[in-house]
């Protein structure tokens, strides 16, 4: 008996050292931040997450589109949110690029920020070109590339991008000279009319206009085939040494918070994306579903952004 009445003090205490807002209401709004345009890819995968939570909890979720400046302002939104388990951060791996690309960002990456988890990854990112190119092998459009140094050109979704990052890193690897062009948004219209001579996008992002025909795929970075284009090499087997930058998302929410309520958006969210409907819907989309835990996904972050300090100064990407 004194044992048990020492063991519901010591919880009390616990309790009483916890702020009274850190212990969640289920029925308040689960607020998941997006910091890109409403119809994104990203935008897309997070309202299919908002329904699944919905139907799997009863707790609603609002989707809020904070698009701007590379995605770090919906990334200072929740930086500057209350860290009480209702506001989170859903974005790309380039909240790992921004930190080092972006010189004067408004918060700190790791310290003002708790990383909750991965969600999805997938194979890297294909290189385009439109059906109407002439060039039907990667080798082809190598040999054009180097035969007319700064002729051809890339786009991508803007400077700094994941998008823009791996094309650098493909021109660095192959000793090509590529012009880029940044657009506001994905550049695949232009690609399909031959605006731009190629693109290296997420195979999801482009895969209704691969499948129709109006964009070809020559390669794809990353360690093993994109599902989505089986028969698409990568560049390894091109015999290609280009540096990757992998393609996932994940989820932040702003930095102390509590142990408890982190847990529980784990749960919340590993439980989700093992759900049927997002699981078809990742895998449809040429990604495949993850649950890495908060330590995991807190050390995979770090070790991006080391390794991105090493890797992009070189480059010459500026981003203001």
């Amino acid at each position: 008996m004194l044992h048990d009445r020492r063991s519901f003090i010591g919880a009390l205490a616990v309790t009483a050292l916890v702020p009274r807002w850190a212990q969640a209401d289920a029925s308040q709004p689960l607020r998941i931040v997006v910091p890109f345009s409403a119809g994104s890819g990203t935008d897309i995968t997070a309202r299919i997450l908002a329904d699944t939570i919905t139907k799997g909890t009863g707790r609603p979720v609002i989707v809020d589109n904070k698009a701007g400046a590379g995605g770090s302002l919906g990334a200072l939104e929740v930086a500057r949110a209350r860290p009480d388990g209702n506001t989170v951060l859903y974005t790309t791996g380039g909240f790992t690029t921004n930190a080092v690309l972006m010189k004067k960002l408004p918060f700190d990456s790791i310290a003002d920020f708790t990383p909750v988890t991965r969600l999805s990854r997938s194979s890297g990112f294909a290189l385009l070109v439109s059906d109407k190119s002439p060039y039907k092998t990667i080798g082809e459009f190598i040999a054009a590339a180097k035969d007319k140094p700064g002729f051809l050109n890339f786009g991508s979704s803007g400077v700094g991008n994941t998008t823009h990052v791996i094309g650098v890193l493909f021109c660095k690897g192959v000793g090509v000279d590529l012009v880029h062009v940044p657009f506001k948004g994905t550049p695949t219209t232009d690609l399909i009319s031959g605006t731009v001579d190629c693109a290296f996008l997420s195979p999801s992002v482009a895969f209704q206009q691969i499948k129709a025909g109006q964009l070809r795929a020559l390669g794809i970075s990353g360690t093993v085939r994109s599902p989505l284009l089986p028969e698409v090499p990568t560049f390894a087997e091109s015999r290609l040494s280009v540096q990757d930058i992998p393609a996932w998302s994940g989820v932040w929410a702003p930095a102390k918070l509590p142990a408890p309520l982190l847990e529980s958006l784990y749960e919340t969210l590993a439980n989700a994306v093992k759900a049927p409907a997002f699981v078809k819907f990742s895998q449809e989309s040429g990604g495949e579903p993850d649950s890495q835990r908060p330590d995991a996904f807190k050390a995979y972050v770090t070790a991006e952004i080391e390794r991105y300090r090493k890797l992009l100064p070189p480059l010459g990407i500026e981003m203001s």
